[in-house]
């Protein structure tokens, strides 16, 4: 969401600022880019626990924690930007900016239907879908796995857990991407400026609401970390509830300190 305040300055002016062609070319750039980061960070993060789930201790090994971690991460982090990139920066095409429409509207390499439905399909569609999909995968397998461990309680209550928080998860990206993704490939494949209004105008700022909402869904599934959290905000309040007293009890004995002085001559 680092984006926001530049979104932000647009809703409140009604206009891209600063108005230049450079900065909507980086503006489409940053924002595509950190849509696209957000995207293939979370599908390789929902494959991961798959992984996870079958082999606790592959992580254990450095150079399988460098394949099965840290590159997947990497290539989820740096894919984004060289891809848009090559698109917005590189690719030869002449942009036709209207800075009373939010990212200036969309950058001329949509105007090549190859390479929208190249970005909407690999960048978007298939990446949202894909989290979903892994998400229930692993939600069957720890269902399936929870009906063996009847007795064990408290891995049966760890399972319900994470099913909530996958299922909290790949909602929030169905919901959220749905209108966008299907609205884009039906104007790459069929008619270009079916609902481009709407897109632009409502399904665009859907996007935010994951970003706002995924850490209270993080939070929700994991109790230990809520425990932490709910402590740290009472020791706050009993530190600032102390810090009152003391304030109250110390200018209540100023007029006592006063009337001593006073019946001691020493403002005489």
């Amino acid at each position: 969401t680092t984006e926001l305040s530049m979104v932000e300055n647009y809703l409140h002016t009604g206009i891209v600022r600063p108005s230049t062609y450079a900065y909507c070319l980086f503006f489409n750039w940053y924002e595509f880019s950190l849509n696209g980061i957000s995207l293939f960070v979370m599908l390789w993060a929902s494959i991961e626990r798959h992984i996870i789930i079958l082999s606790r201790s592959v992580f254990q090994i450095r150079w399988k924690r460098i394949v099965f971690h840290y590159l997947p991460l990497c290539i989820a982090i740096l894919y984004p930007p060289i891809c848009y990139a090559y698109f917005i920066f590189i690719y030869s095409c002449v942009n036709n900016w209207n800075y009373y429409e939010l990212l200036c509207t969309a950058p001329c390499f949509y105007q090549n239907k190859m390479l929208g439905i190249t970005d909407w399909l690999f960048n978007i569609i298939i990446p949202a879908f894909s989290i979903a999909v892994a998400n229930v995968l692993l939600i069957i397998r720890v269902i399936y796995r929870s009906t063996g461990m009847r007795n064990n309680a408290r891995r049966t209550k760890r399972n319900r857990r994470m099913t909530i928080q996958l299922v909290a998860i790949s909602s929030l990206f169905l919901v959220f991407w749905f209108p966008i993704a299907v609205t884009g490939l039906i104007q790459q494949f069929f008619y270009p400026t079916f609902l481009i209004y709407i897109q632009f105008n409502i399904f665009f700022y859907l996007i935010y609401f994951i970003q706002l909402f995924l850490p209270i869904v993080c939070l929700v599934s994991l109790p230990g970390l809520k425990k932490a959290v709910i402590s740290k905000i009472r020791q706050w309040k009993q530190r600032n509830t102390v810090g009152n007293v003391t304030a109250i009890q110390n200018a209540s004995m100023i007029p006592t300190l006063c009337n001593y002085l006073y019946r001691q001559n020493v403002f005489i």
